[in-house]
């Protein structure tokens, strides 16, 4: 009997074999793009709840709220295309909310759930606003539930996966800071493309604030990168194996290139172009009470930033994407490994109710 060979069940106790530890159902490029959906919508409802304290950009948020919308509903096709049984989405929130308590899966499904559900009406108060009274205060509170949601289902996938046992790569506690970083790279990105189209002094203020937080998170995303990668236990074959592989693929180092131009576009732009060089390269005219209008960012490097924009939104998903694959990769070959030795069979890749 080889070591990774179901035993034959004993004629007492339990009566059905252990499952061989390389055949649990795995999530596929589906669950990738619905991780990265939802981190999309989080970050960006987060960054619309954060600017609507400020009120100064109305214009800007209203344009992010159907995306964030939309990108929920997204994150929602996806896991269902996956699972196989889109109907038990109704009565899975219920389900994860007796289970909040012990699986981060529960809690996943019930912040993606929440966020579905404030995104829609933050939504709506632009849509409806002729007929909804107090819609400041009625704005702001859903924005505000919809930051915190969003805030959840960024990072609740990070837990998850660094709860999982079964997978070691996985099982990493750089992972939760990994995902917030690539969830605010994403929405500082999509967040530019918004100001890039925003007229007026608010589409001024609001593409030099993404500029800026673009390079930020930027280098946060790599920071964290480097953070997981060193946090990976190597004398795990598990691990090894993961490793390995995940330094084998293209879009690994993809990634890597395309957060590193995005910090160095959008981070020299915006130093490029600050309110010193700006005023110099186009003099802004004084308004009556003395103040200096805002000064737009240079055109070359308003249209290189929302390259750099581009460049963060698929780097996000390949940093989802690497992770997945990377840690099932290793899931399935390394146990085929000679003189690996486990303590006990993995957490099965299940998916909390909806698996057909």
């Amino acid at each position: 009997m080889g070591l990774f060979t179901a035993p034959i069940p004993n004629p007492f106790g339990v009566k059905a074999p252990i499952q061989q530890i390389n055949e649990y159902p795995l999530w596929s490029e589906y669950v990738a793009l619905a991780l990265y959906f939802t981190e999309v919508a989080g970050m960006l409802m987060a960054i619309l709840g954060i600017l609507e304290y400020t009120g100064n950009y109305p214009s800007l948020s209203k344009k992010g709220a159907p995306v964030a919308f939309v990108s929920t509903v997204l994150a929602f096709v996806f896991f269902a295309m996956d699972l196989g049984r889109p109907f038990a989405a109704m009565s899975s929130p219920l389900e994860a909310l007796a289970n909040f308590y012990h699986s981060w899966m529960a809690r996943g499904i019930v912040f993606v759930s929440g966020l579905l559900l404030f995104s829609f009406l933050y939504m709506l108060t632009f849509l409806f606003e002729r007929f909804v009274k107090n819609r400041i205060w009625v704005r702001v509170l859903f924005a505000t539930l919809g930051m915190l949601f969003g805030i959840f289902s960024t990072v609740y996938s990070g837990f998850e996966f660094a709860a999982t046992t079964g997978i070691p790569f996985w099982n990493n506690a750089g992972l939760p800071v990994l995902f917030l970083a690539g969830g605010v790279f994403v929405g500082a990105g999509l967040g530019y493309i918004l100001a890039f189209f925003t007229k007026g002094d608010e589409g001024i203020k609001a593409r030099r604030l993404m500029a800026k937080l673009l390079a930020f998170a930027g280098i946060a995303e790599l920071a964290s990168w480097f953070l997981f990668l060193a946090s990976v236990n190597y004398i795990n074959v598990f691990d090894e194996t993961a490793y390995d592989y995940l330094l084998s693929q293209s879009t690994f180092y993809a990634d890597l290139i395309m957060s590193s131009l995005s910090v160095i576009i959008s981070g020299g732009g915006y130093l490029a172009s600050g309110p010193y060089l700006a005023f110099l390269i186009n003099p802004s005219k004084k308004a009556a009470i003395g103040e200096i209008k805002p000064t737009d960012l240079p055109k070359a490097i308003k249209y290189a930033i929302l390259i750099a924009a581009v460049f963060a939104i698929v780097a996000a998903y390949f940093t989802r994407a690497d992770i997945l694959f990377a840690g099932q990769y290793a899931y399935q070959t390394a146990p085929m490994t000679p003189f690996q030795s486990v303590s006990n069979q993995p957490i099965p890749i299940g998916s909390f109710g909806w698996r057909g």
